[in-house]
């Protein structure tokens, strides 16, 4: 008999997901100590357990009420993917469950960033992930790249762009700056101070900052989340003046050799929306697999939370943005993030 309960033991809880081939990092006490102390979002982790009381499930779930992207239980904010853990019968109790609690608490739906065939849900596939595999010898990857990737390692090279690593608040208010000027570019909302400050003081360990440095000023960098076997290129910011020296593709290349060292297998670039072409032309650059990414529903829907890249609200939102004073942008970042998870 499968017993689902709303609390374990944190090890108990650890334990669980390094033996489940299937955990992230957004399984992990880790990730939900960092969206308590950021967000103000409900927590509805949900465990399975079997008759001895041992752990066999589990459903991490937030609930995120918004105006923007819709009030929903989501698995989890901020996670391109993460999926309910067990197998069929604890992940049908755990989501019968999630059903149950949506009708209590009358939520408007349920996002499981996983493909998970519940009767009930739909999977809609509007991104996707691209993935490299590692290998113990660096240059090995390396002959992957296409000759753009590799001119630009080459061209960084040559300008003489050195890589750090560092855990300097300073590095990390410089690298949320970069940021804030790449969001504004691009004509999205840009993190909160308090999301990379945070990522860093509860999962650390688990997060590095690297950066790009031309001529000893920092003009790039890259936040990265390291868990088992995978390196994920969680965040990333650039100055724009600096393009052209390639300060990203020495960053990449960089953590891409330290991760070989490590022992890591995998080099994950993330999330990318299937209309952001140039995105996934220049991950597929790097020699890396494409996969699907389904998100699962409830109650079915074919339409995803966030508008389209080229739907009227986005491209007038784009446009806003770009031509709004900072001030006003980053207070406005501010207040719009939460409902983005």
């Amino acid at each position: 008999m499968v017993e689902i309960v709303r609390a374990v033991p944190e090890e108990e809880w650890r334990r669980f997901c390094n033996a489940c081939s299937d955990s992230t990092i957004y399984h992990t006490p880790e990730w939900a100590a960092f969206l308590k102390k950021t967000f103000s979002y409900t927590p509805y982790y949900l465990f399975a357990t079997d008759d001895c009381g041992t752990l066999i499930g589990m459903l991490p779930l937030a609930q995120i009420r918004s105006r923007v992207s819709g009030t929903r239980l989501c698995s989890v904010p901020f996670a391109h993917d993460c999926a309910c853990l067990g197998d069929k019968n604890a992940c049908t109790a755990l989501i019968d469950e999630a059903v149950r609690i949506r009708n209590q608490h009358h939520i408007k739906k349920i996002e499981i960033r996983h493909a998970i065939g519940h009767d009930g849900f739909s999977e809609v596939n509007s991104f996707c992930e691209h993935v490299v595999a590692l290998s113990a010898q660096p240059q090995e990857v390396f002959r992957q790249f296409n000759k753009n990737v590799r001119g630009g390692i080459k061209r960084s090279e040559k300008a003489g762009i050195t890589v750090t690593t560092s855990t300097d608040t300073e590095d990390l208010r410089t690298f949320y700056e970069l940021n804030r000027v790449t969001k504004k570019n691009l004509g999205v909302p840009c993190h909160p101070w308090k999301f990379f400050s945070n990522m860093f003081s509860v999962l650390d360990g688990h997060v590095s900052l690297s950066l790009s440095r031309h001529n000893g000023e920092i003009v790039a960098g890259g936040l990265f989340e390291y868990y088992k076997d995978q390196v994920l290129y969680g965040y990333a910011a650039a100055d724009p003046g600096a393009m052209q020296v390639n300060p990203n593709h020495a960053l990449v290349w960089k953590t891409i050799q330290d991760a070989c060292g490590a022992g890591y297998r995998t080099f994950n670039f993330g999330r990318s929306s299937y209309d952001n072409k140039g995105l996934i032309q220049f991950k597929h650059g790097w020699g890396a697999e494409e996969r699907n990414l389904y998100y699962s529903t409830y109650p079915g829907t074919s339409r995803q939370s966030l508008p389209s890249r080229e739907s009227f609200t986005y491209l007038y939102g784009r446009k806003v943005i770009r031509h709004i004073p900072m001030t006003v942008y980053s207070k406005m970042s501010d207040m719009i993030y939460p409902h983005l998870g």
